[in-house]
């Protein structure tokens, strides 16, 4: 079984996307398929390797960025989640929108900063 941890900002920007979106329902989604994806035992791949791209890893961690499915929104307006696993430990670090218009490596650079929060 896997623990979620989510940074502090993570749940700001959640809680903006939540009042536009469903949000929620593609978070529960995402962890059912972490629960696989990542377990420490026996890991499968279940998710496309087109949705989830790993950003950075060093000994420790591996930082990912997925899009998350979200009911209501075109494929391109899917919300991009950037996320840490370590062992059996999974940190929601930050997300954001296409819609809001943000930089890939910005937000890179934010999950790579807020890491160290953690972890």
């Amino acid at each position: 079984m896997l623990d979620f941890i989510s940074h502090p900002s993570f749940e700001k920007e959640a809680a903006k996307l939540k009042r536009r979106f469903s949000l929620d329902k593609g978070l529960q989604s995402f962890q059912r398929l972490c629960e696989v994806q990542f377990n420490p035992t026996n890991p499968q791949q279940v998710i496309a390797p087109a949705k989830l791209h790993r950003v950075t890893q060093n000994d420790l961690w591996s930082i990912w960025k997925i899009e998350l499915v979200v009911p209501g929104l075109r494929p391109n307006q899917f919300p991009r989640v950037w996320f840490a696993v370590k062992g059996s430990n999974i940190a929601f670090l930050c997300v954001a929108s296409h819609i809001d218009n943000y930089s890939d490596n910005q937000m890179n650079q934010v999950a790579v900063g807020r890491i160290s929060d953690i972890f």
